[in-house]
């Protein structure tokens, strides 16, 4: 559904409770996706209304990523917001740092296939790795009419790790993402927030979430009951709702500030 043709429930579950709980992935959400990601910014217009989001009484903002966490906090570097990096892995609550134990034979596992995807990288133009050091993303959104052949070899090279189970396999836009096997993931960071902010003010807040990615929709079903909204034309999604592109995403981000006074 269409959130703006929706406001009147959204606003009715908004009203449900004093306190939100607003969290938001990053890339293709709060900035559009682009072909390298370290070249990915948020806007100045989108930073600040970020700041002041995470300045109102009764709200908590919450970004949650693939990013690393390092990487996540130097590209938003707001203060009062909770981060969380890698899907989830790890992350920062209420200034409290949360970092989820992975055991060293899959840590050893992950350099090893560093190592070899990085052959990949060196043969294909246009493909790239980078090491969040508990995740792997392997890029192949440059490499042209040879994509089909990259997927590939990189699905010949993680295969092994994928049937002994120490690795896991995402599948995002034009992007695999390499992490340790477990069932720990954005959805299960997201409900770790919910659960800290609820037990700091006693009462269950009402929660947000705005994603792009195939990865969010751990998230999307993991808060049935909150108000979930997928960015981007496609429409096999969990989520209850639907934002066109970050533009969509910044008015909305506005009207929740607005309507949150």
């Amino acid at each position: 559904m269409d959130v703006w043709k929706n406001l009147d429930k959204v606003t009715a579950q908004l009203q449900k409770s004093p306190t939100k709980v607003l969290m938001l992935d990053f890339d293709g959400t709060l900035t559009p996706i682009v072909k390298s990601p370290q070249a990915a910014k948020l806007s100045i217009e989108m930073k600040n209304l970020l700041r002041k989001l995470s300045q109102k009484q009764g709200l908590y903002l919450a970004i949650i990523s693939g990013r690393s966490l390092e990487d996540l906090k130097k590209k938003v570097n707001l203060d009062n917001i909770i981060y969380s990096g890698n899907h989830g892995l790890e992350g920062e609550i209420l200034k409290e740092e949360y970092c989820f134990p992975i055991p060293d034979k899959t840590l050893l596992a992950l350099k090893i296939i560093r190592k070899q995807l990085n052959q990949i990288a060196d043969q294909y133009k246009g493909v790239f790795i980078e090491d969040k050091r508990l995740v792997l993303s392997f890029h192949y959104r440059m490499a042209g009419k040879k994509i089909s052949e990259v997927k590939s070899a990189f699905q010949k090279i993680v295969q092994p790790y994928v049937q002994d189970r120490l690795i896991s396999v995402l599948a995002g836009k034009m992007v695999f993402s390499v992490r340790p096997k477990t069932d720990w993931n954005k959805g299960s960071f997201a409900k770790l927030v919910i659960d800290k902010i609820r037990g700091r003010i006693k009462i269950p807040p009402v929660a947000i979430f705005i994603g792009d990615d195939t990865t969010d929709e751990d998230i999307f079903r993991e808060l049935k009951s909150g108000i979930t909204v997928k960015v981007g034309k496609s429409v096999q999604s969990k989520a209850k709702y639907r934002l066109e592109n970050t533009d969509d995403v910044f008015k909305f981000l506005e009207w929740i500030g607005a309507i949150s006074c």
